[in-house]
């Protein structure tokens, strides 16, 4: 028999990501239409499976470098050179298992009881419980009233907070943001890393939706204006519509880079050999395949944020990513995770409580229009009928 404390309270007291357990409890709701998981509705691109096939058969099965094969590693850094402008060497390269290995390898190292995290909210849960994991300090800074924003202001008053504390300060940071779709434009961008380079700390800057950007060029990064200070996480899984394969990687400078390899080796030693390749053909050779699914996104966006803001709701406006964050109407009393599951059993549409992106009180919903466009217009009739219907 298991004794009480055989787990670490830290552990014990976890809960489990709001997001999955909603999905699995509607999901049984005959006819539901789900717009809940982030996953890009897309097969993975034709010559990135090929490439995977042809690793496999050429025997590459066996362990990989700890940080990943040099193919790979190189891979990326022509790849943020070219399409972001971003200077690194493999040395800045570590390899991982998707984007959340990156994060928990990368925060597994740099946090622990004497740091706090600085995490505009809404976001995504795992840096909550990263922080958590480490027994660190929470520091949810809501950015509702900034556009969903994270202001020069905001993050002084943070830094001058943990600091009082007696903690050191670490800045977490997702744009474009899951789940609204911000993104911060590059006077933002600087405005940031000139608090973030002044006061020398970290900035931890998940950018898995960097390439789902319907703005002019690219997504900025604040790499590009505090390379010393930035630990940049991405991922192939939203790029090459490769969640299944679990690839991702960190960049950042090498003293870092080589504390990140020690955790991640601890943790699953390396990735595996042919889905590094088979993403290092994504890297190299795949920007028609982003471009192609940035422009269906898109044309989504557009159809589902008009029809949304006709039906008389507020809605953020994406600049990037695949989520549309729709305030609940003010008829509605009761909370986020109310009106999802009372919209899923009536409306028979499945969308996310704001409540699974740190702040408990939220008066928000996120939709994923990773879905067909049969789906989301089937989604947007359903919920017309059942708003009528309220009132």
């Amino acid at each position: 028999m298991m004794t009480d404390n055989a787990v670490r309270s830290a552990v014990r007291d976890l809960r489990g990501s709001l997001i999955r357990s909603f999905d699995a409890d509607i999901s049984n709701i005959d006819g539901i239409i789900k717009l809940t998981l982030g996953e890009p509705d897309f097969p993975t691109p034709a010559r990135v499976v090929q490439s995977g096939i042809d690793s496999i058969q050429a025997g590459r099965t066996h362990y990989a470098p700890n940080a990943g094969t040099m193919g790979f590693r190189q891979a990326v850094v022509d790849y943020l050179k070219r399409r972001r402008g971003l200077d690194y060497s493999v040395d800045n390269i570590v390899a991982t298992v998707g984007g959340s290995e990156a994060l928990s390898s990368s925060l597994g190292a740099l946090l622990s009881s004497e740091t706090q995290s600085i995490i505009p909210i809404p976001a995504f849960g795992a840096y909550k419980t990263q922080t958590l994991l480490a027994g660190g300090s929470l520091d949810l800074i809501d950015t509702t009233d900034t556009g969903f924003k994270l202001t020069p202001q905001q993050l002084e008053k943070a830094i001058e907070r943990a600091k009082t504390a007696g903690k050191r300060p670490v800045l977490i940071i997702n744009y474009p943001n899951n789940p609204t779709g911000v993104a911060l434009a590059t006077d933002e961008l600087k405005a940031l890393a000139d608090v973030v380079t002044h006061h020398n700390i970290l900035v931890v800057s998940d950018e898995v939706y960097s390439e789902i950007y319907y703005g002019e060029g690219r997504a900025d990064s604040i790499a590009r204006y505090a390379p010393d200070n930035t630990v940049l996480i991405d991922s192939a899984s939203k790029s090459f519509a490769m969640t299944g394969w679990r690839v991702g990687y960190i960049a950042a400078p090498a003293q870092y880079a080589n504390e990140f390899v020690k955790v991640h080796q601890s943790n699953v030693a390396t990735g595996a050999t042919f889905t590094m390749d088979a993403a290092q053909e994504g890297y190299e050779h795949g920007d028609e395949d982003i471009e192609a699914m940035v422009n269906e996104y898109s044309r989504r966006r557009n159809f589902m944020y008009k029809v949304l803001t006709d039906m008389g709701l507020n809605v953020a406006y994406p600049d990037g990513a695949f989520y549309l964050f729709i305030q609940i109407p003010d008829w509605f009393k009761g909370s986020s995770l109310d009106f999802c599951t009372k919209l899923a059993y009536e409306a028979k549409v499945a969308l996310i409580p704001g409540a699974a992106f740190g702040n408990p009180q939220s008066r928000w919903v996120r939709a994923s229009y990773a879905a067909s466009m049969e789906n989301l217009q089937e989604c947007a009739q359903r919920l017309k009928m059942w708003l009528k219907e309220q009132n």
